[in-house]
């Protein structure tokens, strides 16, 4: 009798556990069959997610392709200054402020994330620009001490951040700014081949007193120490040239050479090619 007892209470227990089991299989099965439900995402989300970025990178697209335009006529308007065609530097200047009030902005405007890269090329070649024009303005040099009677130098003057047309960023004035030093530089050897001293100096003068200004500035954004280095490269050829042609005065020699003069023709063969 004891083990009938027993053999009936084991097969009781296994019932039980098998129940049990099926209980738990029924409700396990349901628990995931709704958290699959719950992370299940909306095919319309995704979709709208996709146009959004083809959308942002055709906006890319089409500002890389104008922001070209409006680089190139910044270029040119540089090589025309070293001319001295100020008009139509002046006409392609206007014509980069344009392209980018006009064309850029609106881009911008709709996408901020995307003032970085090309957008900042173009408007730190519009700063160097505006500032070298700027900076070729005439003053009238009437004391004749000069070899060719007398000259108009250039004013010297540097437009500020607050002066320009367009809303450029600090970055990108600094940027430009570093690079004018290189177009003065190659304007420098113009004159000094010309035995310009005045107008030498003035050039002189400047590009020193842009690097001791960013120097106090102390830590420089993006590529500025880069450019910094170049300026005060540029600012040692000048010294070099001044004392040449210190020299040229006082030995009475008539030929002027630079270190600075291979920066130059390197300068004029981009000019026919950008041409």
């Amino acid at each position: 009798v004891a083990g009938h007892l027993k053999k009936k209470m084991k097969i009781e227990k296994e019932d039980d556990v098998a129940m049990y089991d099926e209980e738990e299989g029924k409700d396990g099965g349901a628990a995931a069959q709704s958290t699959q439900r719950e992370i299940i995402i909306p095919k319309e989300g995704f979709a709208a997610i996709k146009e959004r970025m083809d959308h942002r990178d055709a906006l890319r697209e089409r500002l890389i392709k104008t922001c070209r335009d409006g680089q190139k006529a910044a270029k040119q308007a540089i090589f025309a200054l070293h001319r001295g065609d100020s008009a139509h530097a002046l006409k392609l200047l206007n014509q980069c402020e344009k392209c980018v009030a006009n064309d850029l902005m609106p881009i911008l405007h709709e996408e901020p994330n995307l003032r970085g890269g090309s957008f900042s090329g173009v408007m730190e070649e519009y700063v160097e620009g505006m500032l070298f024009y700027t900076w070729l303005q005439p003053t009238r040099n009437g004391d004749g001490n000069n070899d060719n009677g007398g000259s108009e130098l250039p004013s010297g003057r540097i437009l500020m951040h607050d002066e320009l047309k367009l809303p450029v960023s600090p970055e990108e004035y600094l940027g430009g700014l570093c690079d004018l030093s290189g177009e003065i530089g190659r304007y420098a050897v113009a004159r000094g081949t010309k035995r310009d001293r005045d107008a030498v100096k003035v050039c002189l003068d400047t590009n020193r007193s842009m690097y001791m200004a960013l120097k106090m500035i102390g830590r420089l954004p993006g590529n500025c120490n880069k450019k910094v280095n170049a300026l005060s490269k540029s600012v040692e050829k000048l010294e070099r040239v001044m004392y040449e042609l210190s020299l040229m005065e006082m030995t009475g020699r008539r030929e002027f050479a630079s270190s600075m003069e291979d920066e130059t023709a390197a300068a004029e063969g981009n000019e026919k090619g950008e041409d």
